[in-house]
């Protein structure tokens, strides 16, 4: 669920928000100096008391807005399971068939030929009528079954399942089958545009106007995409469904985590992917009661226009109210949730409305938001100096770790999606194997939370990359047979690799030293986004040979488990901050260095012991 937007000079992902909740806890940083989000909160005693308010009722009231925008947007993302599903077909044989045909008839054996292999008939081709103009019978000796089979323009589709898909309705089949995987690389491409468009206007009209624009999108987009009356506007309509779809997630989730204290940033950043897991699987149920693809499309988009109504039931992100200098409307905000909190607002806080909060450029922007709240330094984001993707491939070693995370981020997203997409291919009830591939996820974003800092960075990346890559690559092996064998596996390797998509983002932000975070970050989501675009080819190659998918799935996620081993470990360290501390970063560390066997980390410029740790948390309270 990765997607990439900028402003000014830096890009990054919108799923990098959730860095500023993760890092300044789980990477345990050497010595008592302050992220950049504390100093703001410390500089600015407005944003220091809403963050040291308890986690109360109206946390919890912002949090569950946030939580229904991510359970109403993620059924967008999987739904082209069903709506490009491909059905059993056949031709539509002159003489024989007429405009009520069902797939079954019994005049098959004659007019169509049986492909022993496949174990059905032939759906591309058909005996030719020995005499094209005679089309008053239908029996044996009007086909010529000794001449080549002719290809034929017209289908009939076997409705036992799904009574209609936008295969079925735009005949996506034979010559026209490549068309079909299309509608997710269209959606991936709505993503990334839709990502960087609704990123940046948030950023200068408000997060409230940002979720706005995104349920136009995804909903107007959805139920557009329901009547079209061709495939090109449905192609159309899923890249403004997928802005939408990525834009309500991203501006919902940075809302949600500017209003909640940095103590409670790390549980609600990985927690909240539980009501997208769910979403998913709403999916599933749906289709199973809903079998017309345009309803279903109508049935997962239009509740977004609910979300309306968070113009008026939604508070303005107070952080950027200040940031605009709007601290009037931000002093409303937080006295209404003090009083239902049931705490009171210092009098000097509502008398002296003068003070702005410090920041660089005077605002924190949707798209840098969290790498300065993992920042370390206010000093350490200058927009104002150009860096590029290109100064990080400048020093060897930084261009070894910027590549194997690049690739890494692009393996995560072509196997996540990939596998999603493959669910409906692996035999068996596939509503079943649908609704599991996506609950699966909720015990992967536990586990990462769980054993993050336990087993360090690079040992719980490569672990579950390499379980979830073992996993899928067994399968393909498997006998279709067993085939709860083979779905036991596969949702082994959905499992891996969630969890591997949660723990990527934590691990690259802190490779890249701080002044090139957003840099590098704003890098590997564009090469995510490459891994989402080839996505639905892999899993439509499973025509040619079912097993292949997760064979090339196994393999990819093998490769980057490996690939891990070579980067250091960050837990415990203190994180580079230039581009020269990154390239001395983890020289004296073996690649066989992993923080779970053992009792120390090592840094370039100083030693953490546990007990260093200890320390720092007693004085800081974290």
């Amino acid at each position: 669920m990765t997607a990439i937007y900028s402003t000014g000079n830096t890009s990054c992902s919108f799923q990098e928000m959730s860095e500023a909740a993760l890092i300044p806890y789980s990477a345990k940083e050497k010595g008592p100096s302050l992220s950049k989000a504390a100093k703001d909160e410390e500089g600015d005693a407005l944003l220091y008391f809403l963050y040291k308010m308890k986690f109360g009722i109206s946390q919890l009231y912002v949090y569950a807005l946030a939580w229904l925008a991510v359970l109403i947007c993620a059924p967008v993302y999987v739904v082209s399971n069903f709506l490009i599903r491909r059905v059993s077909h056949r031709c539509w044989v002159p003489n024989c068939d007429s405009d009520n045909s069902t797939y079954n008839a019994s005049f098959l054996d004659y007019t169509i030929p049986f492909n022993e292999g496949k174990d059905q008939y032939e759906e591309c081709e058909m005996f030719d009528l020995k005499d094209p103009e005679d089309n008053s019978t239908c029996t044996v000796a009007d086909f010529d079954q000794s001449a080549p089979p002719v290809k034929c323009s017209k289908w009939v589709y076997d409705t036992e399942l799904f009574t209609s898909t936008t295969v079925t309705d735009f005949d996506l089949t034979c010559d026209r089958s490549f068309l079909g995987p299309l509608a997710g690389s269209m959606y991936m491409l709505g993503m990334l545009l839709g990502a960087i468009i609704i990123g940046d206007f948030a950023d200068r009209f408000g997060r409230k106007y940002g979720i706005l624009v995104s349920v136009v999108l995804l909903g107007g987009g959805g139920v557009l995409s329901a009547v079209s009356p061709n495939y090109v506007m449905f192609l159309i309509m899923r890249f403004f469904t997928g802005a939408g779809g990525v834009g309500l997630f991203q501006v919902t989730f940075v809302l949600a985590v500017e209003f909640i204290g940095a103590k409670w940033r790390t549980f609600c950043g990985i927690i909240i992917e539980v009501p997208f897991a769910l979403g998913e699987a709403t999916t599933g149920v749906l289709a199973i009661f809903i079998r017309e693809w345009r309803w279903l499309q109508v049935a997962i988009t239009a509740p977004a226009f609910l979300l309306v109504s968070y113009m008026w039931i939604m508070p303005e992100s107070v952080r950027w109210l200040v940031s605009q200098g709007r601290r009037g409307e931000a002093i409303k905000i937080i006295e209404k949730a003090a009083k239902v909190n049931g705490v009171e607002v210092p009098k000097h806080l509502l008398e002296d409305p003068s003070a702005e909060i410090s920041t660089v450029d005077g605002s924190l922007s949707l798209a840098n938001s969290k790498a300065e709240l993992v920042s370390d330094d206010v000093t350490d984001i200058q927009p104002k100096q150009k860096r590029t993707v290109f100064d990080l491939l400048k020093k060897p070693n930084m261009r070894k770790r910027s590549f194997n995370m690049f690739f890494c981020w692009a393996v995560c997203t072509l196997v996540y999606y990939g596998l999603s997409s493959n669910s409906g291919n692996l035999g068996g009830n596939i509503f079943v194997n649908f609704i599991l591939t996506m609950l699966i996820e909720i015990p992967s974003y536990i586990f990462s939370y769980l054993v993050l800092d336990r087993m360090g960075r690079k040992g719980t990346l490569s672990f579950v990359l390499l379980l979830g890559g073992i996993a899928c690559f067994v399968s393909g092996f498997i006998p279709e047979e067993i085939g709860w064998l083979i779905v036991t596996l596969s949702l082994v390797g959905k499992f891996g690799i969630a969890a591997a998509f949660a723990i990527v983002y934590v691990y690259s932000a802190e490779i890249f030293p701080t002044e090139y975070r957003s840099v590098g970050i704003g890098a590997c989501s564009m090469c995510a986004r490459v891994g989402g675009l080839i996505a639905p080819f892999i899993a439509y190659s499973a025509k040619t040979y079912k097993p292949l998918p997760l064979l090339i799935f196994g393999a990819l996620s093998i490769i980057s488990g490996t690939l891990i081993v070579l980067l250091p470990e960050t837990v415990g360290c203190e994180l580079p901050q230039t581009l020269q501390e990154s390239e001395d970063f983890g020289k004296d560390q073996s690649i066989w260095y992993f923080s779970c066997c053992s009792r120390k980390t090592e840094s370039p410029s100083s030693v953490v012991t546990p007990e260093g740790s200890s320390e720092r948390n007693e004085k800081t309270g974290e």
